[in-house]
């Protein structure tokens, strides 16, 4: 007979590694069932990677504008070959890193793809494993794109194109959400010729309108073309690469690239035996318990966006404390979105159009870093910090941040959100000089009238 367990966890992502981890920190006997990339998506194929990306972008202009410091023989040359070893070394590091520590902290890992076998079993090949509770933690999978010619060779995801290890000489990149600017960019300094397909009229669509609209104007002297507003109509190869036709607010135009790169992804909930607990998806409800009881999600699996390791990671540890009792929410707005751009940008809680929407009183306060001493050190004049709060009250609703280390400051945005400061709290905070997270009070004040150092 199988061994049986407290709970049993599917999948050995960031939600699923937190949740096992927490799991036997409350007490519990648990299994994490993972058949293939200890450390999920995030580690092997996405932020890691992605962020080794970034960081080459920054270091490229960092060089490029190094003669104004005093470096007048800095120059730039990126080895993308180089680039793409040390990728390889970081993932292989980093998974081996997570089996290790699964392992260290008491969890009883199965490897093999884990799939429901009905309520309270956990199928994985022949062997059936018994639990009190189960929580999936799938992640999720590509989805090619449905016009004409997404089947062929050059039309891949970031995956493939990571696998790939080469830099295109044409790339059009689908749509315009952090990820795909991120990757437009690095091709950029790579000397790739990048086309950004926008859906939108602008980018960054899960961020406040103003945040995409100031990196849209950060980013007009580097190496790619943005098209708002556009759909591809079709693709057909030929003996010059790739043949897109896209329609660009209305108007259809021909361009050709090597690789047309999409980033588009569902729940993997193929195969994983929902029927067997009467499921067709893994809606859950705020304790992340879905409608078959004993059954808890976390994740991407759920199909909630944006899809975001950190948010995983959140939720794994509120599913296993409730799967042993608790009975703890998962607030979905303290967690941030987060843009690896060159500048960064990073928001959590509520834009202005979402608190507006949700029928708030809005006061909403903005500080320019153009006037900023630590942006100007940096040698950085586009970008902003936002506040967005409620007048009755003063609670602090959401902040919007353009600027060099956006994705480092907003961590102390989030914990003021989830321990529901205001934003005179915000406007009073001693924050360190010269800093850009000085202009988190900057435009608390700003927002409540009282203004010191925005003109």
């Amino acid at each position: 007979m199988a061994e049986n367990f407290d709970i049993i966890v599917i999948g050995g992502g960031p939600g699923g590694v937190a949740a096992a981890i927490r799991g036997v920190q409350l007490g519990a006997k648990v299994a994490l069932v993972e058949g293939t990339h200890w450390g999920g998506f995030c580690l092997n194929r996405a932020c890691v990677p992605t962020k080794l990306f970034s960081a080459t972008v920054d270091r490229t202009k960092a060089i490029q504008t190094a003669a104004k410091m005093g470096f007048s023989k800095a120059e730039a040359a990126v080895d993308p070959a180089a680039v793409f070893k040390m990728k390889d070394e970081l993932v292989g590091y980093f998974s081996m890193g997570t089996e290790g520590l699964v392992k260290a902290k008491g969890v009883t890992p199965i490897k093999g793809k884990g799939r429901l076998a009905g309520p309270g079993r956990v199928a994985v090949g022949e062997t059936v494993y018994p639990a009190k509770a189960v929580i999936v933690a799938v992640g999720a999978q590509w989805v090619r794109p449905s016009f004409p010619g997404a089947d062929l060779e050059g039309v891949v995801n970031s995956s493939e194109f990571l696998e790939e290890g080469k830099i295109p000489a044409r790339s059009l990149i689908l749509g315009a959400g952090s990820w795909a600017m991120e990757l437009a960019q690095f091709l950029g300094v790579c000397g790739s010729q990048v086309v950004v397909a926008a859906r939108g009229r602008g980018i960054l669509p899960d961020f406040d309108q103003e945040i995409g609209q100031r990196l849209r104007g950060a980013l007009k002297n580097d190496p790619l073309t943005i098209l708002n507003s556009c759909q591809v109509v079709s693709i057909a190869g030929d003996q010059d690469g790739l043949s897109a036709v896209l329609s660009v607010k209305g108007k259809e135009e021909t361009r050709q690239f090597d690789r047309v790169i999409y980033f588009d992804r569902q729940p993997a909930l193929s195969g994983l035996g929902l029927d067997t607990v009467g499921l067709e998806d893994l809606g859950v409800d705020e304790h992340l318990a879905t409608k078959a009881p004993g059954l808890w999600a976390v994740g991407d699996a759920v199909g909630k966006q944006p899809f975001l390791s950190h948010r995983s990671s959140a939720m794994g540890i509120i599913a296993a404390e409730n799967a042993l009792g608790a009975k703890r929410i998962f607030n979905p707005d303290i967690v941030p979105r987060v843009a690896y751009t060159n500048p960064q940008a990073a928001s959590v809680g509520l834009s202005e159009d979402q608190a507006e929407e949700a029928g708030y009183d809005v006061l909403a306060g903005t500080a320019a870093i153009a006037a900023s001493p630590m942006a100007m050190i940096q040698g950085v004049s586009s970008g902003v910090v936002k506040v967005v709060g409620e007048k009755k009250y003063g609670e602090l609703l959401g902040v919007h941040i353009v600027a060099p280390f956006a994705t480092e400051i907003i961590g102390a945005a989030a914990l003021a959100i989830q321990m529901e400061a205001t934003l005179e709290d915000l406007a009073r905070s001693a924050l360190p000089h010269p800093t850009i997270a000085e202009s988190l009070s900057d435009a608390a004040r700003e927002a409540l009238g009282w203004a010191i150092y925005i003109p």
